[in-house]
């Protein structure tokens, strides 16, 4: 049965601005762990274009950092989707252009398959929990209070309820980042 997956970066007062992200070979590590139960990857539009900008060109230069050339290896090979009603294409290879259809999520969910997870995109973060769709989230806290930001992590929802989470583990980094993982509480888990 796949499982939703969210990671997210934030700073310390919940900024989800990317450049405020330390994203070193021991970050990518923890991210690999993740891929190894990943199907497909889910990206908002402007995380997507971010991703896409930076990771196929690490395949295409000499003398990158082996963390990134993995990093990016990875991303190459893996499925990956686009949730955007405004994207138009994609060169990305592996990776497709889809409108986000809670159904089609949740049949995700039920199917016997790995998981989908999400990298960044606040705003896919934000719909799927809403939809009460996330089964688990990774939450890399950034050793910075930014003060200031484009967007903070769930700005924009307002659920009916509280969503209980149960604390898995946490995971420091040398970095300072620590990166908290939690699972989602149901009625019937």
């Amino acid at each position: 049965m796949g499982k939703i997956t969210c990671l997210i970066n934030t700073t310390a007062d919940g900024f989800v601005d990317s450049h405020y992200v330390i994203a070193d070979a021991e970050f990518h590590e923890y991210v690999h762990g993740l891929l190894k139960n990943t199907e497909t990857l889910a990206f908002g539009k402007n995380t997507f274009e971010l991703f896409q900008g930076i990771w196929p060109p690490i395949l295409e230069k000499e003398g990158q950092p082996d963390s990134q050339v993995k990093m990016a290896k990875a991303l190459h090979e893996i499925n990956k989707i686009a949730f955007s009603d405004t994207l138009q294409q994609t060169t990305w290879h592996n990776s497709s252009i889809e409108t986000l259809d809670s159904e089609k999520i949740d049949n995700f969910r039920h199917a016997d398959r790995k998981d989908l997870l999400t990298i960044g995109s606040p705003g896919i973060v934000s719909a799927l929990t809403s939809l009460q769709l996330v089964d688990e989230y990774h939450f890399p806290i950034q050793p910075a209070i930014a003060g200031h930001g484009q967007s903070r992590l769930f700005d924009r929802i307002k659920l009916e309820n509280k969503q209980p989470l149960k604390f898995i583990k946490a995971t420091p980094l040398k970095s300072g980042v620590v990166i908290i993982h939690y699972q989602v509480v149901r009625p019937n888990n």
